[in-house]
């Protein structure tokens, strides 16, 4: 089975590691090991408290080009069933889906999921203005997370909702009311693999590992 590798991608601020610590919580299943790679270093640290915490390690990396000769010993040492990177939403998506498109990767890994984490009161004013940057992680995003929708003009807010639809309308759209919703939205939303075939499969490989 293939290492799942999963991008989570936003601009500073916007709620990544919030939204990581809560992918964790609401995914993770016993004896899954993940991986994480910060190529941002917020304030808040990519640490959850579940009682299998221990299966996570974390790792930063200072650019996007150290990936390419630190996550295969990264996978060796830690073997994860599941890797996911904290990726900045100004830098080059394509350099890094470039490196994971690597034969040395492929064959032990690939791309499952790319989740785009943005502010919903800050949204409408970024894709308007900084259009180059931000369109295409939306483009490329599987999930699309907007947090903060209890806050700001409803019809900003609503503006921007249209825009990310237009821009990718494949993409399921998360929406979050406040910082404390975010776990039971994604709960809600019924999308994360988290099931009795997942716990299976966690299972066989660490039975054929020992």
């Amino acid at each position: 089975m293939k290492i799942h590798i999963e991008i989570v991608t936003g601009f500073l601020g916007a709620g990544k590691t919030s939204f990581i610590n809560s992918l964790i919580s609401e995914s993770q299943v016993d004896g899954e090991k993940i991986l994480i790679l910060q190529l941002e270093h917020g304030e808040k640290k990519a640490v959850q408290s579940t009682n299998i915490n221990y299966f996570v390690k974390v790792k930063e990396i200072n650019e996007v080009k150290d990936i390419k000769s630190e996550l295969i010993y990264l996978i060796n040492e830690y073997n994860p069933n599941r890797v996911i990177i904290e990726y900045n939403g100004t830098s080059n998506l394509d350099e890094l889906i470039d490196i994971l498109n690597e034969k040395i990767y492929r064959e032990c890994s690939k791309i499952t999921t790319i989740f785009f984490v943005a502010n919903g009161e800050s949204l409408k004013k970024y894709i308007d203005n900084m259009g180059s940057f931000i369109i295409p992680f939306i483009q490329a995003a599987n999930m699309i997370v907007v947090n903060n929708m209890d806050f700001g003009n409803k019809d900003i807010l609503i503006d921007g909702l249209n825009k990310i639809r237009n821009i990718n309308p494949k993409a399921y759209i998360l929406k979050v009311d406040n910082k404390y919703t975010l776990k039971s939205a994604l709960r809600k939303s019924k999308v994360l693999d988290n099931g009795l075939l997942k716990k299976l499969m966690i299972k066989f490989i660490s039975y054929k590992n020992n």
